[in-house]
């Protein structure tokens, strides 16, 4: 490797081949500023008003796209069957009493209180 760069050395010599005119860098800056042309100045559009609020209209509308979709997703589940109702659309009187003493009794309620709000209570529902 070593012997084929001397070879290439001796002859092509170590000279620089390229050569450039004299003064031609010191008025290099002003030939190429007189050849490019004249940049035109445009002025800078006006934006309307429906260019300012577009950004916010399209992330309100995003925004408001993934709270219904995820509402859609995520939403309360419906019974299944409109027959088959919940405990707490049932009537007091249709609520067997052997669901009604572990309510009450969770509920934490001594005599007094229970016989406070039953006579508090409305007594309409009682006949």
């Amino acid at each position: 490797m070593k012997k084929e760069e001397t070879d290439l050395l001796k002859r092509c010599g170590t000279e620089n081949p390229f050569t450039v005119p004299e003064g031609y860098f010191a008025n290099f800056t002003e030939q190429l500023m007189d050849k490019l042309p004249e940049r035109e100045v445009q002025p800078a559009p006006q934006l309307t008003l429906w260019a300012r609020v577009k950004p916010w209209v399209y992330m309100a509308a995003m925004f408001c796209g993934l709270m219904l979709s995820v509402r859609m997703f995520v939403g309360e589940k419906e019974a299944q069957s409109p027959a088959a109702g919940t405990m707490g659309d049932m009537e007091f009187s249709e609520v067997p009493d052997e669901y009604i003493d572990p309510i009450v009794d969770q509920t934490m309620m001594d005599d007094y209180t229970l016989y406070e709000y039953l006579t508090d209570a409305d007594t309409e529902i009682y006949k």
